[in-house]
């Protein structure tokens, strides 16, 4: 059997010009069936089914096209059909021959179904691949609809200069938002929100430009705040606080006090269009509900991704999978989308706008 050698480059860095060859024998690696499946309640439901690729395969990933998929809901069974581009993800990275591009997100092939789900619904989902011999299933509960209170929308219009703690100078331009909103809890439940802005603009009657309200768009924010602060072995060595800071921010109510928690948030949006009013640019708070397998498998998978140590003398990430007789996951989400209120002009510390993790002094 052709065996394979590695040769761990890191060691020389440690180790000055030592090179020890490590022999590795991958034997038979069977694939197996994925399934995965991220239901959000009152939208139509879609089911990718492919098959796993060994790490050093370069092979595109397959969809199996030919297997018979079957979701319940308790009152009725619904049968999957296939559509070259039924499975859509959002911020595809890598276009593959038999993918579809849609904006920042890829089309897969997938199975659809014309089922609705609406919270509280328990799903189960099951798929047999013809030549596979076990079938792969799995079940999920849809979360209850979140509730959150927008409390406070401040926008500080960033007037003036200042030089960054590098010596560097920059003027600012830019519009900071801080928004205070307060999500309350029944139980453990778990979340993820993301801050959404309008994609641009729309030309009306006589050349006059309004805001687009119906195309919006992700922006990236911070928040400094014990419940989403992620400290790892590199943040204490470089000496920064771990506040998060990215588009999307997942938590648990597990540590909140009598059942509620409030949030602040730090965005800013650099004012591109001559002649808009950016105080009063449309802006949306969009808050999910996840089922725990969903949350595990969405924090799981972000760890194993953006793992920044060196992954030669780091142990691997298990990523959290409920598909059982094959991998992936099958998890309900419910979303609620509130509009922000009329902001009010004031003036806050901003400085970590886009440095989220800010070195301690």
């Amino acid at each position: 059997m052709k065996r394979i050698h590695y040769i761990l480059l890191a060691a020389v860095m440690l180790l000055g010009a030592c090179e020890k060859p490590v022999d590795f024998d991958p034997g038979e690696v069977k694939p197996y069936v994925v399934m995965i499946s991220k239901p959000v309640s009152d939208s139509l439901m879609s089911v990718y089914v492919g098959y796993s690729r060994f790490f050093l395969d370069n092979r595109n990933f397959g969809t199996v096209t030919d297997a018979t998929v079957t979701l319940s809901d308790g009152t009725g069974s619904y049968t999957g059909v296939y559509d070259p581009r039924g499975f859509l993800l959002p911020g595809g990275y890598y276009y593959y021959e038999d993918d579809y591009w849609a904006g920042d997100s890829v089309f897969y092939g997938g199975y659809t179904f014309t089922l609705r789900p609406q919270p509280g619904d328990t799903l189960r989902l099951t798929a047999t691949v013809p030549g596979y011999d076990k079938m792969v299933s799995a079940t999920t509960t849809m979360p209850r609809m979140p509730e959150v209170e927008v409390l406070d929308l401040v926008v500080d219009t960033g007037k003036g200069n200042y030089y960054d703690e590098y010596g560097g100078y920059y003027s600012k331009s830019d519009y900071y938002y801080k928004v205070r909103f307060k999500v309350k809890s029944h139980g453990n439940d778990y979340y993820s929100v993301s801050i959404k802005r309008t994609a641009g603009w729309v030309r009306g009657t006589y050349g006059i430009m309004y805001w687009d309200t119906v195309n919006m768009r992700n922006v990236y924010f911070s928040v400094n705040d014990p419940l989403v602060n992620s400290h790892d072995l590199v943040d204490a060595i470089d000496g920064y606080d771990g506040s998060f800071y990215g588009d999307e921010m997942a938590f648990s109510s597990e540590l909140f006090q009598n059942g509620e928690h409030e949030f602040t948030a730090i965005f800013s949006v650099w004012p591109d269009i001559d002649g808009m009013d950016y105080v009063h640019i449309p802006l949306q708070l969009e808050v999910k509900g996840l089922s725990k397998e969903l949350y595990r498998y969405e924090q799981t998978s972000a760890n194993a991704e953006y793992d920044s140590f060196d992954n030669l003398f780091s142990e691997p990430v298990q990523v959290i999978c409920n598909i059982d007789g094959g991998i992936g996951v099958f998890g309900g989400a419910t979303k609620k989308t509130y509009i922000m209120p009329e902001p009010r002009i004031g003036t806050f510390s901003h400085d970590d706008g886009y440095y989220f993790k800010k070195k301690r002094k």
